[in-house]
C-alpha cells in the first residue's frame, strides 16, 4: 500500500509526465507517436489533408483527432486492408507515409515542369515568402500559403509574376509583412520546400483563397471583412 507521501510523489511525476506529453503533442510529425481520439498537433493536420485529398473525409484541416477523422480513416483502412480500429496506429502511419512519399516524388517531377515554369532563383523566393509566412504551421498550414500565393498569380486582380506578387505594395503597404521586416531573407526549411513543391503540383487546401491572415495579429477590417474559405492552423484564408 501507498503511503501518503508516496502518493503524492507519484502523483506529481505523473502530472509532469502528462504536462512533458502535452507540450509535446501539438509539434509532433506524422510517425512519431501513435494518433489516439482527441490528439491535437501537426501530425494530425497532416494526416487530415492526406485523408482529404485522397476522398476519404471532408472538413476544415483543424489539428484535432474527433470523430470525423477517426471515421474517415477508418475507411481509409478498411480499403487498404489495415484492421479499420479508426486510429493512427505504427501499420497505417506507415502505409501513410509510403503513399506521402510517393506522391511528394511525382509532386516534385511536377514542379519542374509546373505552369509557372519558376526559375531557382524564383523557387528559392517562393520557398523564403512560404517559411517567413508559415514556419511555425504544420505542412499542411505551408501547403495552404503557397497555394495562396499562386492562386493570387492567376488571378487577375494581382500581378502575374512572383516577385511582383510578394513585393508588390498596396497603399503604401507591402502585402507580405515578411518583405518589409527582412524575414523574407531567412532560408527555407526542407519542409517548406517540400510544400511548395505540393502547391506547385496542384494541391490547394484553401478552396481557391488569394489572401490569408492571422485573427490574433491583425485588427485589419478589411482583410477581416472577406469571404472566408477555410481555416487552417492559425490562418484564416479569404477570397
Amino acid at each position: 500500500m501507498f503511503s501518503k507521501k508516496k502518493v503524492s510523489n507519484f502523483l506529481i511525476v505523473t502530472l509532469i509526465v502528462l504536462l512533458t506529453v502535452g507540450a509535446t503533442a501539438e509539434a509532433a510529425t506524422l510517425g512519431s507517436r501513435p494518433i489516439l481520439m482527441g490528439a491535437r498537433g501537426q501530425d494530425v493536420q497532416e494526416l487530415q489533408m492526406f485523408l482529404n485529398e485522397k476522398g476519404y473525409r471532408e472538413g476544415h484541416i483543424d489539428g484535432v483527432f474527433g470523430p470525423l477523422t477517426s471515421a474517415s480513416l477508418m475507411r481509409f483502412q478498411a480499403e487498404n486492408g489495415l484492421p479499420a480500429n479508426g486510429l493512427a496506429d505504427k501499420e497505417t502511419i506507415n502505409l501513410i507515409k509510403e503513399m506521402i512519399g510517393k506522391a511528394t516524388e511525382a509532386s516534385a517531377a511536377a514542379a519542374a515542369a509546373d505552369e509557372f515554369n519558376f526559375t531557382a532563383v524564383e523557387l528559392d523566393l517562393f520557398a523564403r515568402i512560404v517559411y517567413a509566412e508559415a514556419s511555425g504551421e504544420g505542412f499542411a498550414g505551408q501547403v495552404a500559403v503557397a497555394a495562396s500565393i499562386l492562386n493570387r498569380i492567376r488571378s487577375e486582380l494581382f500581378p502575374d509574376t512572383l516577385s511582383a506578387v510578394v513585393f508588390q505594395v498596396v497603399g503604401g503597404s507591402y502585402q507580405y509583412s515578411p518583405v518589409l521586416d527582412g524575414r523574407i531573407n531567412l532560408p527555407a526549411g526542407e519542409s517548406v520546400k517540400r510544400a511548395i513543391a505540393e502547391a506547385l503540383s496542384g494541391t490547394d487546401p484553401t478552396g481557391g483563397a488569394t489572401g490569408f491572415y492571422n485573427p490574433a495579429k491583425t485588427s485589419n477590417q478589411w482583410v477581416r471583412s472577406r469571404p472566408v474559405t477555410v481555416t487552417i492552423g492559425n490562418h484564416v484564408f479569404f477570397k
